[in-house]
């Protein structure tokens, strides 16, 4: 992205006045969270007796309920669809399960997949990277797990419309992932019975310690207030700058992903003394989202010109319903023809605004969506640090 352009008690100056002048002088407005799952409903049921093996992928044999007259197929095949995208070192289908006398009405695919660790993604993300060979269109994301997730993708314009439901699970470097197809015509008689299977899935050995969470390092930032915000983040995300200095009235840490040979990927994690006298409800959270995504730009690309378009905001669950919060997502357009995504998350503390800003590549092809899913992943992780240490009440 560039070299350091502003020293970092220059950094954190520019932070805490762009901050301040902020907080007392805006006001936020933001629409309400809207995931979509109403299609992605699960539900229980009886299990099979038979466990699928998966000699390959001990970790992910499974059973779990199946429609009546529902029988399996080995159907071992490579996939090399996604391998633009960076993020996996092996790829296959293994089964196939469908009723012989009507195979149209549903078809169940079983793959796995092992995944690089310095490209690990949250599972709903994983699917919506398959959803755009296998969709494409959005009908619904479960994304409010971090190892689990499905996507809802299929297309009814074609003359020929149908409904695939992907459902990842991530084990450690593992992924099984179920795709379940069916005609726009028998969607809804057969919605209950994927539900079902996606539901009553259970692995058939104990989970094992997680390599990728158990190599996370954990860092934390002294806010203003005097509080602390801990925080973890892989290994490879090393810090820009000699330290994770703090000044009032901000604290700031930035990040980047040195996995990333292009300098693509960021992150910032800020913490923002209110001013007193300040309203919580009049706190400019998209105001000061966009503040500090502009000052990582300044840092990590200070010859850069660039302009900003708004994509989204939203409130997130996982906080006290009269929490102040918002998650701010946008493009920034290079003059120079080039485009990132922006993401900035900020929550008010008894104290501090807190959050993030995160920068990565824009995902407009394979390898830039697999790029922009780590930055994700990352971003998750201090969300759920943020979540379980500021996730209180406003008042």
């Amino acid at each position: 992205m560039g070299q350091l352009g502003m020293k970092r008690r220059n950094l954190l100056a520019f932070a805490g006045f762009a901050a301040a002048s902020l907080i007392l002088n805006g006001r936020m407005t933001m629409a309400q969270d809207n995931s979509g799952t109403g299609a992605l409903t699960r539900s229980k049921a009886a299990l099979s007796d038979r466990a699928l093996a998966l000699p390959d992928f001990p970790g992910l044999e499974f059973r779990t309920a199946l429609p009546e007259g529902l029988e399996w197929f080995e159907s071992p095949q490579p996939v090399r669809d996604f391998d633009a995208a960076g993020l996996f070192t092996r790829f296959e289908r293994l089964w196939l399960g469908y009723r012989p006398e009507d195979r149209d009405q549903l078809e169940i695919s079983v793959y796995c997949a092992s995944i690089l660790p310095e490209r690990v993604a949250i599972a709903a993300d994983y699917g919506r990277l398959l959803a755009r060979s296998w969709g494409p269109k959005n009908y619904g994301v479960d994304g409010d797990a971090r190892d689990f997730g499905e996507v809802m993708t299929g297309e009814d314009d074609s003359g020929f419309g149908h409904r695939t439901r992907i459902s990842v699970w991530r084990r450690g470097t593992d992924l099984l992932i179920l795709r379940a197809d069916t005609t726009l015509e028998d969607f809804d008689a057969q919605a209950p019975r994927i539900a079902a299977m996606v539901g009553s899935l259970e692995f058939q050995t104990q989970e094992s310690a997680d390599p990728i969470i158990e190599g996370l390092r954990q860092h934390e930032l002294r806010l203003p207030s005097g509080a602390s915000l801990r925080y973890p983040l892989p290994e490879h995300w090393q810090a820009f700058g000699s330290d994770t200095g703090s000044a009032a009235p901000v604290s700031a840490a930035i990040w980047l992903d040195k996995a990333d040979e292009g300098g693509n990927s960021a992150i910032g994690i800020f913490g923002i003394a209110v001013p007193a006298g300040a309203k919580a409800k009049d706190a400019p959270l998209r105001d000061i989202a966009t503040a500090m995504s502009d000052l990582l730009m300044q840092n990590l690309a200070p010859q850069v010109q660039f302009s900003r378009k708004p994509m989204n905001e939203n409130r997130l669950k996982g906080f006290a319903p009269d929490a102040v919060q918002g998650l701010f997502l946008d493009r920034l357009d290079w003059t120079e023809g080039r485009k990132m995504g922006a993401r900035g998350f900020f929550v008010l503390g008894p104290a501090d605004v807190v959050g993030y800003s995160s920068l990565s590549a824009y995902p407009e092809s394979a390898e830039a969506m697999g790029l922009a899913m780590h930055s994700v992943f990352v971003d998750r992780l201090v969300l759920d640090a943020l979540r379980e240490q500021v996730g209180q009440s406003a008042e």
